[in-house]
């Protein structure tokens, strides 16, 4: 896992880390812990869970559902959407996930896009110009918005 900044980890303000990578299964568990360790840092603790759990599905679906690997993991606070925290994975497949309104419990796959949109506040796509970028926001520290 390449980061940038100390031990490839490149942080700013707002707080933000990117790490470079290939969604290889043995990798997930480092990139888990370097987001707990971060958001911990940063003040977000109640949030580690839900990070942790979008961030292993996505790369789990680019690791099942790409063919080039390579891959951008992005961690950040927004502080213009009161504090809350967005995990982002950027690969080069131009194809959407697609949300199963109820997945198949019994089948071995076919329900991360499912958790994510339950462990998230927020979640979405968006095309880029090499592929896609996958995100989920969690809500901040402060109170939720009723809307």
């Amino acid at each position: 896992m390449a980061v940038t900044h100390g031990e490839g980890m490149k942080t700013q303000t707002p707080p933000e880390v990117v790490l470079q990578l290939r969604a290889d299964p043995e990798q997930f568990a480092a990139v888990r812990h370097t987001i707990a360790s971060r958001l911990r840092a940063w003040g977000h603790p109640t949030v580690v869970d839900a990070a942790q759990l979008c961030v292993t599905e996505i790369l789990a679906n680019v690791h099942r559902h790409v063919t080039d690997l390579a891959c951008e993991v992005r961690l950040r606070v927004l502080a213009e959407e009161g504090g809350a925290v967005q995990v982002s994975v950027a690969d080069r497949s131009p194809t959407l996930p697609v949300l199963c309104t109820e997945p198949d419990w019994e089948a071995e796959s076919g329900r991360g896009m499912f958790l994510i949109a339950a462990a998230a506040d927020l979640w979405g796509t968006m095309p880029t110009r090499d592929g896609k970028v996958v995100w989920a926001r969690l809500a901040g520290p402060g109170p939720r918005s009723a809307g």
